[in-house]
């Protein structure tokens, strides 16, 4: 068990935390949430004394970890982190990254340690690559070797810090189905990700950080759907939705791109769907940003219906009524209704931003192009 009491820790220019305390319990799989800048990775750093406290104190099962003469943990089996530039010694290869931490740092037998190893690689699907050097492993197969590195010491508690932050989603996968496994095992996991996928798959608990202190503790299914503060609600909305404003003939089509892709991972939406919606998006700058008419504005805001595994949003913007069987359309609306599930137009009136126009579309998960 973790006990956080009464934790204090100022950055150059403010306080991180301020009487910060948290209880973890043996077997809990606990996800740390937050805004950017929140201390998040922090505490994972100040759990394994990376960085020291200002006060307050860390205990595991009552007790504070103790380092020996060295500086190194003392009791280097009851608590590994598994990093998210995995940390690999390139000169070595996947076996010796694995073994060298219980070779050198527990009293254990060489050749128990070499088989234990193994055991560990091919629990991890790491078999082909056991004596491969890191330079030409994937990023998905170096955070599983990192996470098999962490397995050998045999660790009552394991810390992740942005265990897929960087990863496409095919090696995002990789790792996740690995914790998973450990989860599956009840290991004494702390998470600290920006994928609320897999915080919200995992995770027993979720703890969500704010202004130096908990904010928020709860199961998955309250902090996502259920929060009781209305901080927590606005974080975790900002999470589940996408919106942006398109104002000018060049806007930043690039970034919009890549908010939507950010959108798609924090959510775990598939690139089917998001395929879709990027498509839909942009047959819409067409018709009508891109026109060589007056400058219009665009407002787009979309949520991810995790049940109905669906896109739902709406579209709004500036100028002349739309009419899609207009000729000038001729190309872009078919895409647009071949790619959505349900889309209707809607004339608006007296809008006090302005706008004129809103498609509502939905583009459902079972939906394939027609």
């Amino acid at each position: 068990m973790i006990e956080i009491k009464n934790l204090k820790f100022e950055g150059r220019h403010r306080t991180i935390f301020q009487n910060l305390n948290m209880t973890i319990n043996d077997g809990e799989v606990v996800g740390i949430i937050g805004p950017s800048g929140c201390g998040k990775s922090l505490l994972l750093r100040l759990m394994i004394e990376l960085n020291k406290a200002d006060s307050g104190e860390i205990l595991f099962d009552g007790k504070a970890l103790e380092r020996n003469k060295s500086g190194a943990l003392a009791d280097n089996s009851k608590i590994g982190m598994v990093f998210q530039n995995y940390n690999l010694f390139d000169n070595m290869t996947v076996l010796e990254n694995v073994a060298s931490g219980p070779m050198h740092l527990t009293k254990k037998d060489n050749a128990e340690v070499l088989e234990n190893t193994k055991n560990i690689i091919k629990k991890l699907g790491l078999n082909d690559v056991a004596y491969a050097y890191p330079h030409v492993l994937s990023g998905g197969q170096k955070q599983r070797v990192a996470i098999a590195r962490t397995l050998a010491m045999n660790p009552e508690i394991i810390l992740f810090d942005e265990p897929t932050a960087s990863l496409d989603p095919m090696m995002k996968g990789e790792v996740e189905a690995v914790i998973r496994m450990l989860a599956a095992q009840k290991r004494t996991m702390v998470i600290v990700s920006h994928e609320m996928e897999l915080i919200r798959s995992v995770c027993t608990r979720v703890i969500f950080l704010k202004d130096g202190i908990v904010f928020e503790d709860g199961k998955p299914s309250e902090i996502f759907e259920h929060p009781k503060k209305v901080d927590t609600r606005r974080f975790v909305h900002q999470l589940r939705s996408l919106e942006f404003d398109v104002d000018s003939k060049n806007f930043d089509f690039i970034g919009n791109n890549t908010k939507i892709n950010d959108f798609a991972f924090r959510n775990g939406i598939s690139s089917h769907l998001k395929d879709r919606l990027a498509a839909i998006l942009e047959e819409l700058f067409q018709m009508v940003i891109i026109q060589p008419m007056d400058e219009n504005r665009m407002k787009i805001a979309f949520e991810y219906n995790r049940k109905e595994q669906a896109l739902v949003g709406d579209v709004q913007f500036t100028g002349p009524y739309i009419d899609p069987d207009d000729p000038m359309f001729f190309f872009s609306w078919p895409i647009i209704e071949r790619r959505a599930s349900e889309v209707n137009v809607k004339q608006l009136e007296d809008d006090l931003d302005g706008f004129t126009n809103d498609v509502r579309i939905i583009i459902r998960e079972e939906l394939k192009d027609k």
